[in-house]
């Protein structure tokens, strides 16, 4: 939720679409959570300081924190975004960046006083069952509840939405970054991840940064604390993408997207115009197909919907830049009967546009998932729910180990194997690729959002000294 005037006063607006958001508010609502969140408007900061008790909203208490401003740019946009994001999505260009100077140092203290900030804000809530912290831009803040005389008695739990990194990796950053990284996260009683694969990333750079650590099976030890690795993929509320994929919103869209279908095999991709979303290696390969298969520049079409997002990281407008050029090459080579790529990009990134990604869903008869690396990747399981396409999916997408066997999967680096991906999808009869949906459908369906916060705050109470 955020704030903006208008001509009677303050009006709220909701967030914009996807992520984090989508996949903690269905659950925080059923549990009727108290969320604490940085304002980021100056209506937002008029809100936090004029209702300090919260604003009641969709079954939660929004409670908004005003930071100061310039550490809170730094904490967001230059260490979370500019930083922590790129590395453990491991999109960093090794040969320029990153370089650790004067400047990132100063912001990596803005990013340490924000996390003491929430560590306060948490410590002067009223009493909870649970605390849950999420995501990197917090990783801090458990260290700095610890660190207070008022911390509460209340288990309190991390969740990891991003990949964590190997150990080589994640040695990238300093030292001391490492070593403070690490033992706030173990501050935690327990700390989350989307898959296996990253919980057990993060225990190897622990045994490797942090002398003395011990690891048995899902608990690691360190100066006499015990923090619990709980492997706890996110589930979607599949009753909400079935309503917004019926709405009025959405229907627009249907009718949209199957005027561009027209009688064509429709290939898919829902993501935000994100480096690590990997659109250029899934156009690459679309177009390496059409090579090979010109017959099927009039037998099929792609359709990428993204939102743009990070406007000021200089990488993500290039990406989004390439990412024009490459659709427009595609069509100016194989598009003499008309388009063969559309490119449906959002207007405003903080609105949302849930309608417009479940319709696209809900008409692919491909849905293509190439993440370089992704936490978990919701829309995967959203496309499984909206439609009934087959899946490609990236094997370094955590959702991989939860849909895998259902899905064609593919390297995100390898082109030629996700061109033949998108073949094998198109070539496939209809009964099979129906068949491989229901499976699909059937996993996602088999949790809620309420399991998994059920999950998460089971686990983390387990963690708590005896």
């Amino acid at each position: 939720m955020t704030h903006t005037w208008s001509g009677t006063g303050v009006r709220a607006l909701p967030g914009g679409p996807g992520g984090l958001v989508a996949a903690v508010a269905p659950a925080a609502a059923h549990l009727g959570a108290t969320w604490l969140y940085a304002a980021a408007s100056d209506a937002d900061h008029e809100v936090a300081r004029s209702r300090r008790e919260g604003v009641e909203r969709g079954g939660m208490t929004l409670r908004l924190l005003s930071l100061p401003p310039e550490e809170h740019r730094r904490h967001y946009e230059v260490i979370s975004s500019g930083l922590l994001a790129p590395l453990f999505h491991y999109v960093f260009s090794l040969t320029y960046a990153p370089a650790f100077t004067a400047s990132i140092r100063d912001a990596w203290r803005s990013y340490r006083r924000v996390n003491e900030l929430f560590g306060g804000a948490i410590c002067a809530l009223a009493p909870h069952d649970a605390i849950l912290v999420e995501d990197a831009p917090l990783m801090l803040a458990g260290a700095a509840v610890r660190a207070r005389a008022d911390a509460p008695d209340a288990p309190l739990a991390y969740f990891h939405h991003v990949p964590w990194c190997e150990p080589a990796y994640f040695g990238i950053l300093p030292a001391a970054l490492r070593v403070e990284i690490l033992a706030s996260v173990l501050a935690y009683d327990s700390v989350g991840f989307h898959c296996r694969r990253w919980a057990d990333a993060f225990a190897a750079c622990c045994e490797r940064f942090l002398p003395g650590v011990q690891r048995c099976g899902d608990r690691v030890e360190w100066r006499g604390r015990s923090t619990d690795l709980a492997v706890a993929p996110a589930a979607i509320d599949s009753l909400a993408v079935r309503a917004a994929a019926a709405s009025p919103d959405a229907a627009r869209w249907r009718e949209r997207f199957l005027t561009l279908k027209e009688d064509r095999c429709l290939v898919v991709r829902v993501e935000r115009a994100d480096p690590s979303k990997n659109a250029l290696r899934g156009l690459q390969a679309y177009e390496l197909l059409l090579e090979r298969r010109p017959e099927l520049a009039t037998g099929t079409r792609l359709l990428a919907v993204a939102t743009p997002v990070r406007g000021w990281v200089e990488e993500y407008r290039h990406y989004l830049a390439a990412t024009r050029a490459l659709v427009d090459r595609i069509n100016e080579r194989f598009g003499a009967a008309g388009p063969v790529v559309s490119l449906e990009l959002a207007h405003d990134a903080r609105q949302p546009d849930h309608s417009r990604a479940v319709a696209a869903l809900g008409v692919a008869d491909v849905h293509v998932v190439n993440p370089t690396f992704d936490g978990l990747n919701l829309v995967a399981m959203e496309g499984a729910v909206a439609g009934d396409a087959a899946l490609i999916l990236s094997e370094n997408a955590g959702v991989h180990e939860l849909l895998g066997p259902a899905a064609i999967s593919v390297n995100p680096f390898d082109v030629e194997q996700t061109a033949a991906a998108i073949e094998r999808a198109i070539s496939e009869p209809t009964a099979d690729r129906r068949a491989a949906a229901a499976l699909l459908r059937e996993r996602v369906e088999a949790r809620t959002p309420h399991d998994w916060m059920a999950e998460r705050v089971a686990r983390c109470q387990l963690a708590l000294p005896a």
